[in-house]
């Protein structure tokens, strides 16, 4: 899966007074029938206020065709008062043969106004577990090469895909199944006068089963999508060495049309993960948080900030409601008219989620987290993007990323 920063491609979205964080995301980008034979560059200028940033200029420049007519390469740039940042670039479907092709993304995001719940992370230096907000500067560097391998695909449904106004024509399930291979390198880096500096490090190869049956995937509405994940981390003198998997299932339930909505979908979800390798007696010998099985941020349980809840399991369940209305009158608005931006959507949610320290079914289904929201979604330039107000028992936030949640 590939990534970009958040706040990617809307300056609307920076407009809000929220907090900003760069969590790695997934950028998918929608190839548009028949192939493009010629270059095709666009770039969007960003300028917002947010709470954590202050004033926050950049821009978003995207180039397709770069080397072949399906290679896009995007790069991001972003600085603030308070001398946050963020730079970001990524080079995209680079066919090396028929079925291979190749992604390369590199992000380096610093904040230094950020608030982290380090939890169960790290012992207390006086003693027991931190269960505390630590204010810090957070330094986040992601590096990953990804290689993929078309199993297969249905070309015959996929030929027959047309578009209006940004949504298919007569919509059909797509069937692909693909194998990716990832090199990945992460960093991060938390300064607080709370505690000692925290830092962390993680390395290794990945590697995924993909099997994709979704009609359309900027916005489905049947089909499903679903993937199998192993990753291994070798250690070394500053990092623990482990292996962690994950699984994800998601079904599109088509709610037909009405005289206000263009499409209505209902998405349903569910996520496992699990750390086989973990040592309860040795947490030393456990990877860094950011590592083990997560929860919170912009993908699951939208209602905690990032890496809130960390462990070797993790357990996630996940409904939303989208609509694409009929109402879509961005082609008049100026700035945003210059862009192809064919439709925006509306989606609430509601989730449940857990992590522990032992793989247990019934562990993770007891007394589990819950978060819920709502959000708008852009097809702004052939990607989604996507901001979310997610809220909980603990805390309410915006995330700005791209693509659906799932």
């Amino acid at each position: 899966m590939n990534r970009v920063p958040h706040i990617l491609f809307l300056a609307l979205l920076l407009a809000l007074s929220a907090p900003l964080s760069a969590d790695d995301a997934g950028v998918e980008i929608f190839e548009p029938t028949p192939p493009v034979d010629s270059k095709d560059s666009v770039v969007i200028p960003i300028v917002g206020a947010m709470d954590s940033t202050g004033m926050i200029a950049g821009a978003v420049a995207s180039v397709t065709g770069v080397g072949q007519p399906h290679a896009q390469l995007v790069g991001f740039g972003a600085y603030s008062v308070n001398d946050s940042y963020i730079t970001f670039l990524g080079y995209y479907n680079y066919a090396l043969s028929e079925r291979w092709t190749l992604d390369a993304s590199a992000l380096q995001a610093e904040f230094t106004d950020s608030t982290f719940y380090l939890d169960q992370m790290f012992a207390n230096p006086v003693g027991g577990q931190m269960d505390t907000a630590l204010d810090a500067s957070y330094l986040q560097r992601d590096l990953y090469l990804t290689f993929r391998y078309l199993l297969g695909q249905d070309e015959e449904a996929a030929s027959r895909l047309q578009l209006s106004s940004g949504l298919p024509v007569a919509p059909e399930r797509i069937a692909r199944t693909v194998v990716e291979f990832e090199p990945f390198y992460q960093t991060r880096d938390l300064r607080t006068a709370q505690s000692d500096n925290i830092e962390g490090k993680t390395y290794g190869l990945s590697a995924t089963l993909d099997r994709d049956t979704r009609d359309f995937w900027p916005s489905p509405s049947r089909g499903y999508h679903s993937y199998a994940k192993v990753l291994r981390d070798w250690g070394g003198s500053e990092r623990a060495a482990y292996t962690r998997w994950e699984a994800q299932y998601t079904h599109y339930l088509d709610l037909g049309q009405t005289a206000w909505a263009r499409q209505q979908t209902l998405a349903l979800t569910g996520y496992l993960s699990d750390i086989p390798t973990w040592d309860k007696a040795s947490p030393w010998r456990q990877p860094d948080w950011f590592a083990q099985s997560v929860l919170g941020g912009s993908e699951r349980l939208r209602g905690f900030g990032n890496d809130r809840f960390n462990d070797r399991s993790a357990l996630f369940y996940g409904v939303e409601y989208r609509t694409i209305p009929q109402w879509q009158p961005q082609s008049r608005i100026p700035f945003f008219n210059r862009y192809d931006f064919p439709w925006w959507q509306f989606a609430l949610f509601a989730e449940l989620g857990k992590v522990e320290s032992r793989f247990d079914l019934g562990d993770l289904h007891s007394e589990m987290e819950w978060s819920a929201g709502f959000g708008l979604r852009f097809f702004i330039e052939r990607m989604v993007a996507r901001a979310d107000f997610g809220f909980s028992g603990e805390e309410s936030l915006f995330h700005f990323t791209v693509n659906q949640a799932f």
